[in-house]
């Protein structure tokens, strides 16, 4: 079966094709400012649909790989998950389209690839987490990532397991961080500690961003973000 940063590799592989997509239809749109827009909220979530499909059942298809490798003897019926989020989507597209108008010193193509990256990269993790909450032989999830920031490093750091069911995945613009389960019996990390618990929190206080910019800084000074 191919490894978690194999799988992390493959994923990045599939959202890239996803951005292309969308960047090339972008460039293809004409018209005023409103029609380019509606042609790209007309257009652009199916396209991330089709994509956030594949990535979800990339990951069910490695999280049942993983079951075999792990030899866990109890039945499990994996199932990809991808979430509603078509209200989200389309207002990421808006946004995405807002430099058309000539308001936004901005690249529509690299807002649009923002949206369209992290999108359709959300399932694969989503899948991944949702059948670790419902896996009886699942322990946690950990985090495969290339070390391209303090943040995503500290997160990976240790090969932390994170066991508590609300344990968040945090991504940021363009991450290609990837989950994957760990199980009862098989070798892994220590369990997450309390500031990779608070960095993966949905929402931060001022005072608990300022306190995790002065970890990363203080901790891993000689790698970049």
């Amino acid at each position: 079966m191919p490894s978690a940063r194999e799988q992390r590799a493959t994923l990045q592989l599939l959202t890239a094709a996803a951005v292309e997509d969308a960047q090339s239809f972008l460039a293809g749109t004409v018209g005023s400012p409103e029609q380019r827009r509606l042609q790209m909220l007309d257009t652009v979530p199916s396209l991330i649909g089709y994509y956030a499909d594949g990535s979800s059942a990339l990951a069910a298809d490695f999280y049942e790989e993983s079951r075999e490798a792990a030899a866990v003897r109890s039945v499990f019926q994996v199932v990809p998950v991808v979430a509603d989020r078509t209200v989200k989507i389309r207002r990421g597209i808006a946004w995405a389209a807002e430099p058309l108008f000539g308001d936004v010193d901005a690249d529509p193509a690299e807002r649009l690839a923002e949206v369209v990256q992290l999108e359709s990269a959300r399932p694969y993790r989503d899948t991944i987490l949702s059948n670790r909450r419902q896996d009886p032989a699942a322990v946690g999830w950990a985090r495969a990532t290339a070390g391209g920031c303090k943040f995503c490093l500290m997160l990976a750091d240790r090969g932390a397991v994170y066991r508590e069911q609300t344990a968040n995945f945090a991504a940021h613009s363009h991450c290609h961080c990837t989950a994957y389960p760990v199980f009862k019996g098989g070798e892994h990390g220590p369990e997450a500690n309390a500031v990779q618990y608070l960095a993966s929190r949905r929402s931060r206080s001022p005072a608990q961003r300022a306190y995790i910019r002065a970890y990363l800084n203080e901790n891993y000074p000689d790698v970049h973000g």
